[in-house]
């Protein structure tokens, strides 16, 4: 307890619980791919045309890469899905409880939220709506803003569209935080990437922090892969790639999102 004090006031000693604990459980993804002795024995040699074996492994990569990142975007609809954005950083931040705690009940362990449904024309309230939820969830001016803004496709596109001319070019300078709002891909708001994901729904745009929001995972169990087992009955070689992992907060309060845009 902190206040201000004559020289021989007497301090307040009471003992308050300023602790909160957190907590995430880890979820676990897997795929399988199988080689048949047939695929091995016509794959090889002078009439391959590809290593089939790495073009399968390859394959099942990104199909749990892909996986993982509908999880991300969507809503967590099992209990074996990890928690995505839809679960972290909501639509409506002061209900329910993530990673053990009660947003209902502890207001410091909320989200925030801004409306970004257009007046007028098309996202004309876009960048104001930006402008706002990047005080909201910052600690003071210039300290801990977003990091980065990730939304659809359709409302990068849209965000896009609001940049003057001189802000879609990137300045090539030996400063690089004076490039401009557009550089390939990759749009800037402030110092921050805008980033779009067609698995991001074009109504929500969500404000992250790399310190406060982030994809942890087991050690030796990203992507880990198997060696091969055989039925005994089949002549078939079966590969397994395991995932364990899960997308965690430890400051909701510093992490938002642009609702209902239009």
């Amino acid at each position: 307890t902190v206040a201000s004090m004559s020289p021989t006031a007497v301090l307040d000693t009471e003992i308050l619980d300023v602790f909160d604990q957190w907590e995430a459980n880890w979820k676990q993804y897997g795929g399988t791919f199988s080689m048949t002795s047939f695929e091995e024995a016509i794959n090889r040699g002078e009439h391959a045309k590809f290593s089939l074996e790495k073009g399968k492994l390859k394959n099942l990569r990104e199909s749990m890469r892909k996986t993982i990142n509908e999880h991300i975007f969507g809503a967590t609809s099992a209990g074996t899905d990890l928690s995505g954005y839809q679960s972290l950083i909501p639509d409506n931040p002061a209900t329910g409880t993530v990673q053990a705690i009660n947003a209902g009940t502890y207001s410091f362990w909320r989200s925030k939220q801004v409306t970004g449904t257009q007046t007028t024309s098309a996202y004309d309230n876009l960048r104001a709506k930006m402008r706002e939820l990047r005080g909201l969830v910052s600690k003071g001016q210039g300290i801990k803003f977003p990091t980065r803004w990730v939304t659809g496709e359709g409302t990068a596109r849209g965000y896009e569209g609001l940049l003057i001319a001189n802000e879609r070019v990137s300045m090539e300078k030996a400063d690089k935080e004076a490039q401009g709002s557009f550089s390939g891909d990759i749009y800037k708001f402030g110092k921050a990437n805008v980033y779009w994901d067609f698995d991001c729904a074009d109504s929500r745009m969500y404000a992250m922090n790399n310190e406060d929001l982030q994809m942890a995972y087991q050690s030796g169990f990203w992507f880990k892969g198997y060696a091969a087992q055989s039925p005994v009955n089949q002549f078939v070689d079966v590969f397994k790639v395991e995932t364990q992992c899960q997308l965690i907060t430890k400051a909701r309060r510093h992490l938002g999102i642009v609702t209902v845009i239009t």
